[in-house]
């Protein structure tokens, strides 16, 4: 089987995000990216990860009068540590790989310096395709290459896009708790910790 993991938020811990910049400011911020990446994708253009965090970084702190080292806040997007399931869910996957909308050389390095690189067979950037998830491009980029393949995701907009452009999806709800899209376009299954998701 192969299945395919998100990265920030799902197999990677924000917490040290959350300790630098406060719990508010962090979601604000990655709703921020996702936002600004939604619309840069629906107009056809495209920016690396790295610069959508920084301007969207920027954004937040203004927005929330924060006083915050940007190029330190952005470092630490690389050094995030793993959730304390997601090397035995690695392990137990069959054939893990990665899809992630920080590009697919930040999700090498997360990967690398989580100590997580040898379990997985393959990261899938967005920036291969020019198109920032939950567009069907990225998601293609995989079926293509895979045949099949589920998604786990800790994000509900994740698992509705893979969904859609014809993945299985699993979600993880651990933080969002309860599914925010129509039933039409619910998950095939929902879990609580990555250990789960594998299971199934």
């Amino acid at each position: 089987m192969n299945v395919v993991f998100d990265a920030m938020g799902t197999l990677f811990d924000l917490a040290p995000l959350r300790d630098r910049l406060g719990a508010h400011a962090t979601e604000a911020w990655f709703e921020r990216i996702l936002h600004s990446a939604a619309v840069l994708t629906m107009l056809g253009e495209f920016v690396p990860f790295k610069e959508l965090a920084r301007s969207t970084l920027a954004t937040t702190a203004a927005k929330l009068e924060l006083d915050v080292d940007q190029d330190d806040v952005l470092a630490q997007l690389q050094q995030l540590p793993p959730m304390p399931d997601a090397r035995e869910a690695l392990e137990k996957a069959g054939r893990a790989f990665v899809l992630t909308n920080g590009g697919r050389e930040g999700g090498e390095n997360l990967l690398r310096n989580a100590g997580l690189d040898d379990l997985v067979e393959r990261v899938f950037g967005v920036d291969e395709v020019k198109a920032y998830k939950p567009d069907a491009r990225p998601y293609e980029l995989v079926l293509g290459e895979l045949g099949e393949a589920t998604l786990v995701a800790a994000h509900a907009w994740d698992v509705v896009g893979a969904v859609r452009a014809g993945m299985r999806g699993v979600w993880v709800n651990r933080d969002e708790r309860v599914w925010p899209f129509p039933d039409e376009v619910a998950p095939h299954a929902t879990v609580p910790t990555l250990r789960d998701a594998t299971r199934r």
